[in-house]
């Protein structure tokens, strides 16, 4: 069964009920299907074929999403909020001969983004369909295909996670059991819904018949708003709730009525749950952990165990199998460092056109991660770093993430990144960027430095910033880290 087969069950059940909201406009289950059948039929002359959707998120995206697999066709969502030439590479790398835009889209890109296209649709707000051009190519795409995802890579073009129904489908249907996602809940869709997370709010919350009310972060007060529309499930990744209790009042007054505040994308700290315990503490919290690979989320926290275990990724969601492998791909005890790895039916079906990158990331049917973690009691898992984040000084390895955790704790200091830098006999050294409070004191790091960690890893220096060095997709990376550094050099 298809996510879109469920949308068309609610709306014989419950045609009434609201699916949709988009400021102030909110359209049924009955109009929701109405319409995505009617973008479907100008599909209908293709079978199986890849489809680019270049849509902004709300409404529309949702509806064109949906008809595409209606359809019977393969779903390609661009991430929009990157530059055309990002764009144009992976259109190039995917070898994509067909796309459907909404208007908007398609004059802000304009006549000579399109012509590289042998069908192009246009969808306008009142989901009135034009089919500017088209060309029927018979493609051989893998027959259980029906979405590619794009991850949030860093480097180069980011990789086609190549997504199954049964992957969206049981992935959604294990996000609703950890979540307690009913009818009657109402989600925040405020971050994109072009990658895995907003992926998954859609898929979720459509599936179990409940509404969804989309938006952007681009604005404050319409957040707060939309929040306040009757909100109960509202989801973000870490720095949205960092952007959003900037605003306290706000924010307590918003969140009163929501009962969950779900997160993904990276780690929730312990200051972000200690500022939402303090705004709204009848709001319960929910970290996840996922990979655009898993079709969204592998593990989750129970919200009675945050505040004891806000520093591990909690236990596997229902469906999937977690577990810590060794370089030898055996499993390891409990407390060992070694790669966190997972099967379920959430897993990719593979790289689209990347065979080699497939087979390095599902072995013997386990999804490598590429994540380091130890197992912990009660089936816990703390996550450790990336496994390609490990800086080589000398004949050591080091992970960054532990030596940023250590002089956290000991030190007054809001945060500290390590930034791997060249040294001319130990091949790599290591410097470091701090967040300061008021009682942070440079010398003091040095001094802690000098007596607690060996001498490899004495930073060569130590630099003051004042944000979070956050990537586009508002993630902390060794890239993003390493390109703050960077430009704070360039501008010294």
């Amino acid at each position: 069964m298809r996510i879109d087969a469920y949308i068309a069950e609610h709306a014989r059940n419950a045609p009434h009920q609201t699916a949709l909201e988009e400021g102030k406009k909110s359209i049924s289950y009955s109009r929701l299907d109405e319409d995505i059948s009617t973008i479907a039929l100008s599909l209908t002359d293709f079978e199986h074929c890849g489809f680019a959707i270049l849509a902004e998120p709300g409404m529309n995206y949702i509806k064109i999403l949906m008809a595409v697999y209606r359809s019977g066709n393969i779903a390609i969502p661009l991430p929009i909020e990157l530059p055309g030439l990002s764009l144009e590479r992976i259109l190039d790398a995917a070898c994509i001969n067909n796309i459907i835009a909404t208007k908007k889209q398609y004059l802000r890109f304009g006549d000579g983004f399109f012509e590289r296209f042998g069908t192009v649709i246009v969808v306008s707000d009142d989901t009135a369909v034009e089919t500017l051009s088209k060309r029927v190519i018979c493609e051989r795409n893998n027959p259980e295909l029906r979405l590619v995802l794009y991850t949030s890579g860093t480097t180069g073009t980011p990789k086609g996670v190549m997504l199954s129904d049964k992957n969206l489908v049981s992935n959604a249907g294990s996000i609703i059991e950890v979540l307690n996602i009913t009818s009657k809940d109402k989600a925040a869709l405020v971050i994109s819904p072009h990658h895995a997370f907003g992926n998954s709010i859609i898929n979720s919350h459509l599936m179990a018949g409940g509404a969804i009310h989309t938006g952007t972060m681009s604005f404050i007060d319409p957040v707060f708003n939309l929040v306040e529309s009757g909100v109960s499930i509202f989801y973000g990744v870490p720095s949205t709730y960092r952007i959003l209790l900037r605003y306290p009042e706000r924010f307590r007054k918003a969140f009163a009525n929501v009962r969950t505040a779900a997160s993904a994308g990276g780690a929730m700290d312990r200051a972000i749950v200690r500022s939402i315990r303090e705004l709204s503490p009848c709001t319960q919290i929910l970290p996840m952990y996922g990979q655009t690979e898993a079709t969204a989320r592998l593990a989750y926290l129970p919200a009675e165990d945050v505040d004891e275990f806000i520093d591990t990724i909690g236990k596997a969601i229902p469906g999937v199998t977690l577990d810590v492998f060794d370089s030898e791909n055996r499993p390891v005890g409990p407390e060992v460092a070694g790669e966190l790895v997972a099967r379920g039916d959430n897993i990719l079906l593979g790289y689209l056109n990347d065979e080699a990158a497939t087979e390095m990331k599902i072995i013997d049917g386990w999804m490598h991660t590429g994540d380091l973690a130890q197992k912990l009691p009660g089936g816990y898992l703390r996550l450790l770093g990336r496994k390609d984040d490990l800086i080589k000084i000398g004949d050591h390895r080091v992970n960054p993430r532990e030596i940023e955790k250590e002089i956290e704790m000991n030190n007054e200091v809001s945060s500290v990144f390590v930034v791997p830098v060249s040294h001319e006999l130990m091949g790599n050294a290591i410097s470091l960027m701090v967040i300061p409070n008021q009682e942070t004191e440079v010398d003091k790091i040095f001094a802690f430095c000098r007596k607690n960690l060996p001498g490899y890893l004495y930073p060569r220096e130590i630099l003051f910033i004042d944000h979070l060095p956050l990537s586009e997709n508002g993630k902390i990376s060794n890239r993003s880290i390493l390109e703050e550094y960077q430009h704070v050099k360039a501008s010294m």
